[in-house]
């Protein structure tokens, strides 16, 4: 009998042991894992802003519209990512300070290697008789050209 009572205080104590190990690696897991997440979620969210970038293909130009009495700032954009598109929604136009309603997008986002051509009008009435920086704004990079409307 006392031979029995060793073996299974031994079997025992293995157990309260292996119980115990995994419970620490369990522990230590999931705390990793809830420290880590914000980290890894802020470098995919910065990974796939960076994928988004974009540049001018040509030199902006400007136009004047006698029949609406509104500058128009023609100019053709190509996505330089890799994997991510571009939604419409993503990008917006400067002329200065002076953000311009962008049109001829169409309803496809803008896929990685591809070009589109543009058009921006004024939204307000402000004085597009002048040098300028005119920029477009997208989730991976600003592009910025000085023209004159």
């Amino acid at each position: 009998m006392k031979g029995i009572s060793t073996i299974l205080a031994t079997i025992l104590i293995v157990i309260i042991v292996v119980a115990m190990v995994s419970l620490t690696y369990t522990f230590a897991i999931d705390l990793f894992g809830s420290s880590t997440k914000p980290a890894e979620i802020g470098i995919t969210t910065t990974t796939q802003k960076i994928d988004k970038r974009i540049s001018f293909v040509i030199d902006p130009s400007c136009t004047w519209l006698s029949s609406d009495y509104v500058w128009q700032i023609s100019f053709s954009i190509r996505h330089e990512g890799s994997s991510s598109n571009i939604t419409l929604n993503e990008v917006s136009a400067f002329f200065g300070n002076d953000p311009g309603t962008i049109s001829g997008w169409g309803t496809e986002p803008l896929s990685p290697g591809r070009i589109k051509t543009l058009t921006v009008r004024n939204n307000s009435a402000v004085n597009w008789s002048k040098t300028d920086l005119f920029t477009v704004v997208a989730p991976g990079n600003d592009v910025s050209r000085s023209i004159t409307c």
